[in-house]
C-alpha cells in the first residue's frame, strides 16, 4: 500500500509540475506577444525583430519569408510605414514541447485612426533562445477574402 501512495504522490508532483510548466510557457508568450504590439505601436520595427530569433523565419501573406532578424525587422518596417500599428494578438492555443512550444491564434490589426486594417489567424513555432522565448517560425494570413482577378 505504502509503494502505492509513494507512486501516486510522485504522479501528482509530475503533473503539477507539468501544468506550472505550460502555465509558465504560456505567460511568458503572452508576455512577448503584448511586447510585440507596443513595438509595432510605437513603430520599432527593430524591436519587432528582436523579439525573434536569431535564425527566425516570418512568413507574412503574399510574400516571400523574412529570414533572419534584418529582413524580419525590413519586412515590419514596411508594415509600420503602411500606417498600421495597432495589432491585437488573441491566443487560442499554447503547447510546450521542451525548448519549442506552438501557438495558434487571431489577429486583428487597425491603422493609427483606429479603423480596422485587416484580420486573419497565425500559427507560431516558439524556440527557447538565451532563456527567453522568441519566435522562431512565424506565418499569419488574412480572412479577408481575396480580391477577383
Amino acid at each position: 500500500m505504502r509503494r502505492y501512495l509513494t507512486v501516486a504522490a510522485v504522479a501528482v508532483l509530475v503533473a503539477s509540475a507539468a501544468a506550472s510548466s505550460a502555465e509558465d510557457v504560456r505567460a511568458a508568450i503572452e508576455t512577448a506577444n503584448k511586447a510585440f504590439s507596443a513595438a509595432l505601436a510605437k513603430g520599432d520595427a527593430a524591436a519587432v525583430a528582436a523579439l525573434y530569433t536569431s535564425t527566425a523565419q516570418a512568413m507574412p501573406p503574399g510574400g516571400e519569408a523574412a529570414k533572419g532578424r534584418d529582413a524580419i525587422q525590413k519586412a515590419f518596417e514596411g508594415l509600420v510605414g503602411s500606417g498600421a500599428t495597432n495589432l491585437t494578438l488573441t491566443t487560442e492555443e499554447i503547447e510546450a514541447h521542451g525548448d519549442t512550444a506552438h501557438e495558434v491564434g487571431t489577429w486583428t490589426l487597425k491603422g493609427k485612426d483606429g479603423a480596422a486594417v485587416d484580420s486573419g489567424k497565425y500559427v507560431v513555432i516558439w524556440k527557447k533562445e538565451a532563456g527567453q522565448w522568441r519566435l522562431h517560425r512565424d506565418i499569419w494570413n488574412s480572412s479577408a477574402t481575396p480580391p477577383a482577378k
